[in-house]
């Protein structure tokens, strides 16, 4: 776990106005109500440099742009009034010239002094992991709230998975543990597989963790340790790499190009193979039967299958105690695709770290049957009536499985 604070100093939200935004209600490109921005800001005029950032669900439309924005006091030629703070963009700032009324508007104030303007559409689908990422809980208004980055931890593998997915730029944070000369030791210059990756964050918490008593936490645990092994062989072997090839580079934009395409594409494939293995290992040690990859019906091959392909494909075995899991890292719009993965089996359990679900996918959910299962540290999103923790869904499927057997 680590602070909010190590990556912004100052966090704001608020939805927009008309008046702010729709040149039909007003053409001044002012962002209005941001009186206690001050907080932050301070109460000097100045420019400030800022990355206004647009976030679309479809990647295609996302937008993102480098500039300045004026905090400025309106009344300050009128020193016998109070004073009234707006930021000035101007009307070449295509993000926030996309953007509408309803639509949340946050503000990062970062350690360097600069800005991070981040539009999340009201209908987006990736509000609910944004306001998390952000450390906001509550739902905002239409006036500004004030976040207090000091206040706020989070697990800061799936920080930087949000962030990753997203294109919100965050900085790299250390971590007081450096595993470098063991990872060197054991894998050398080369990426090892997730498998042997997640092996090696088991090996080097074996004596911390508890996966009877308390997986929730055992998971969590375990996908932090193997982020923070990943990214310090990461800045390693890629450090390594920018060094051996930057002059080539300048003659080859596109191979530049395929290697950054390749350390972004191998870090979230990367995520998805890692949870599964740690589940792999949690339900073993709680002594489930099950199997990973199993097929059934069209060779669709769920996460995971209790108990198994045999008993599955056995139509004499009561699909009562069948039972599926499917994982996704980040639900978005692919949770769907366990609906046709298994057809003898209802409800189906999807587990997700995403934190929180919009409202809309949650009834889907619902209606198609899908019961989520979201770790504990994770819940706070979510009402006790639309996720299960992990706990819950291994305690079940043991009961389930311990009155088929005996």
């Amino acid at each position: 776990m680590e602070k909010l604070s190590n990556h912004f100093t100052g966090i704001a939200v608020k939805l927009l106005s008309e008046v702010e935004i729709n040149p039909r209600k007003s053409n001044q490109h002012e962002l209005q109500g941001v009186q206690r921005l001050r907080e932050i800001l301070g109460n000097d005029r100045r420019d400030i440099k800022t990355t206004c950032i647009y976030l679309a669900d479809d990647e295609v439309d996302r937008l993102s742009q480098d500039g300045q924005l004026t905090w400025y006091d309106s009344r300050e030629k009128n020193p016998s009034r109070s004073a009234e703070f707006r930021l000035y963009y101007r009307s070449s700032n295509e993000p926030l010239k996309s953007a509408s009324a309803g639509d949340t508007l946050i503000y990062a104030h970062r350690p360097d002094a600069s800005l991070l303007l981040v539009v999340v559409p009201k209908e987006s689908n990736l509000r609910m992991e944004l306001l998390w990422l952000f450390g906001i809980y509550e739902e905002p208004g239409e006036l500004l709230d004030i976040v207090d980055p000091n206040d706020i931890e989070f697990p800061t593998s799936l920080f930087n998975y949000i962030a990753e997915e997203a294109g919100i730029p965050v900085n790299a944070v250390g971590t007081n543990d450096d595993w470098t000369e063991l990872l060197l030791n054991r894998f050398g210059l080369k990426f090892p597989t997730t498998r042997e990756l997640s092996s090696l964050a088991l090996e080097t918490l074996d004596n911390d963790i508890d996966p009877v008593v308390e997986p929730d936490t055992t998971l969590m645990a375990l996908i932090e340790r193997e982020e923070i092994l990943f990214k310090q062989l990461e800045r390693h072997i890629v450090s390594e790499h920018l060094v051996e090839h930057a002059a080539g580079w300048s003659e080859d934009v596109d191979d530049f190009i395929s290697f950054s395409l390749s350390v972004q594409n191998r870090r979230k494939s990367r995520a998805g193979h890692a949870l599964e293995n740690h589940l792999e290992w949690l339900f073993g040690k709680n002594g489930l039967q099950f199997e990973r990859g199993a097929r059934t019906e069209n060779r669709s091959k769920p996460d995971f299958l209790f108990p198994g392909s045999a008993a599955y494909h056995d139509s004499d075995f009561p699909s009562s105690h069948l039972h599926m899991l499917g994982v996704k890292t980040s639900c978005k719009d692919r949770w769907r695709q366990i609906l046709n993965e298994a057809q003898r089996i209802s409800p189906k359990h999807l587990l997700t770290l995403q934190p929180g679900i919009s409202e809309y996918q949650l009834t889907e959910m619902i209606d198609s049957e899908v019961q989520l299962v979201v770790p504990s540290p994770l819940q706070c999103f979510y009402s006790k009536s639309n996720a299960e923790n992990l706990f819950s869904f291994i305690r079940y499927i043991k009961d389930q499985q311990c009155r088929k057997y005996s």
